[in-house]
């Protein structure tokens, strides 16, 4: 396991995202960290009204859940006469006449043909209010109504960093900020979950990046971290990532690729053996900085 013990520190620190983006493409990460600009992979057909939309939506729901007292009624009285079922219909029906609805109108009055994608925006909500419904009535058991919503739904972000160990003996130090916390009081364990519109173009590269944010939430909270991915398009989705998945993971590419990362950056331009080309060919079709990459790298293999 990747221990420290506080080691005397040889870099700055890296993000989470510089590691994801290393792991996609080697030359994209350097770019990045040299020259700044962008670094997603998005996809041909991607529409940012949409992006906007699901984010927004997702985080009016999350604070419609802890604040509308017509929500909160809901979850008292006994909790054995609690239906996960029964409560998310009725928390779906007021998100939609509140909230959603409202918002649909707006956005289609500008551009009708957003409709049918915030159609599938509202069954990924439906889907997402339905997993916190159960998790908030589970945590009746051990919690008073009045309390379990701030229990459960962990509000604000969360600045979380660890040093790593690399396997040159030095230290590196990497941070990042989680957000979108629920924890289970049957499982005393958290849950991160991690709302996207578009699937992502390379899922090993995302594994990394959930697994990092509960390998350093873990650190932080001394509890499991699992992660639930939801996405809208092209398709719903979901992945769920138990934590020893997620730990292992980390254990295992991590380290290596945080030394491969500090070697990609010593590195200075028409010197030999530059960072090296992505392995997944297909990113380059869509790498945000396609052209500077192609001019940058050319005379160095």
């Amino acid at each position: 396991m990747p221990i420290s013990n506080k080691p005397q520190l040889q870099s700055p620190p890296f993000n989470i995202n510089d590691v994801k983006v290393a792991f996609d493409c080697p030359r994209l990460f350097y770019l990045k960290q040299s020259f700044g600009g962008d670094y997603l992979f998005l996809p041909q057909d991607y529409i940012p009204e949409i992006d906007r939309a699901f984010v927004d939506l997702v985080n009016q729901l999350i604070n419609m859940i802890r604040q509308e007292s017509k929500v909160q009624v809901l979850f008292t009285g006994q909790f054995e006469g609690l239906e996960v079922g029964a409560i998310a219909n009725q928390i779906q029906q007021l998100f939609y006449e509140l909230i959603f609805f409202p918002y649909l109108q707006t956005i289609i009055t500008k551009n009708i043909s957003l409709a049918t994608c915030l159609y599938e925006v509202w069954q990924v909500l439906i889907k997402i209010i339905f997993h916190i419904t159960e998790i908030i009535v589970k945590n009746r058991r051990y919690c008073h109504e009045s309390v379990v919503f701030r229990r459960t739904l962990i509000k604000g972000e969360i600045p979380v960093d660890y040093t790593f160990k690399i396997p040159d003996g030095k230290a590196q130090k990497l941070t990042g900020k989680v957000n979108n916390l629920i924890f289970d009081f049957e499982s005393r364990r958290l849950c991160v979950f991690h709302f996207q519109t578009y699937e992502t173009a390379e899922v090993s590269s995302q594994l990394i990046e959930v697994a990092l944010y509960s390998f350093l939430l873990k650190q932080k909270k001394k509890v499991p971290v699992d992660t639930v991915v939801y996405w809208v398009l092209p398709e719903l989705g979901e992945y769920y990532y138990s934590w020893k998945k997620l730990e292992s993971v980390v254990e295992c590419l991590v380290p290596g690729k945080l030394e491969e990362m500090r070697e990609w950056l010593r590195w200075e331009r028409f010197q030999s053996d530059p960072p090296p080309r992505t392995e997944k060919e297909y990113l380059c079709d869509i790498c945000p900085q396609r052209e500077r990459c192609q001019s940058f790298f050319e005379r160095s293999g």
